[in-house]
């Protein structure tokens, strides 16, 4: 591991302690609030409306009732711009991006549920897809309760964009199913 990411290590690992089953019972002005979740998942991108053959990796923290969300999401493998994305269709190389953002519940229908999101992310690098390394991010969720002491099923479409500070303004698209615990 990078000494850089240490810090980071350890702020994930301090909220994610707080938020333990018993923590939250036994501090009510723990971070958690009056809940928190913890979503793990797998999803893909695409961009132009191309898949870009790239696998993400997420891992989210909810907050406040999933009101609140951290997102950590590694992007393992390149990417590849469509054909005619030219003059080069390499997109990316693998990256960590961040993200802060705040949730809004929109509908909810028995164990059904839909999320709306706005905030911002933060890249590790900068590439084809984005010329800033801070971006905006939006998220569209829905979820599906499976009945089982907290577990969720989620499956979330994601927008990451700098908004044209920096032309080119690309952006970047996630697709990505997660469970909750």
């Amino acid at each position: 591991m990078r000494p850089r990411s240490t810090p980071l290590l350890l702020v994930c690992l301090s909220v994610l302690e707080a938020c333990a089953p018993g923590a939250a019972r036994a501090e009510p002005a723990a971070a958690c609030g009056r809940g928190c979740g913890l979503l793990v998942g797998v999803g893909t991108i695409f961009y132009d409306f191309s898949w870009t053959h790239g696998l993400v990796l997420p891992v989210t923290l909810e907050l406040d009732q999933s009101r609140w969300e951290l997102g950590v999401f590694r992007f393992a493998n390149s990417q590849r711009a469509p054909a005619r994305a030219l003059p080069t269709t390499h997109a990316a190389n693998p990256y960590w991006g961040f993200t802060a953002m705040r949730r809004w519940q929109v509908l909810h229908r028995g164990r059904a549920r839909l999320y709306l999101g706005f905030g911002a992310n933060y890249r590790s690098e900068l590439d084809y897809l984005e010329a800033t390394r801070w971006n905006f991010a939006y998220v569209i969720a829905g979820r599906y309760d499976l009945r089982r002491q907290g577990h969720v099923l989620e499956l979330s479409i994601r927008h990451w964009s700098d908004a044209w500070i920096r032309p080119p303004n690309r952006g970047q698209d996630l697709v990505t199913l997660s469970v909750g615990f």
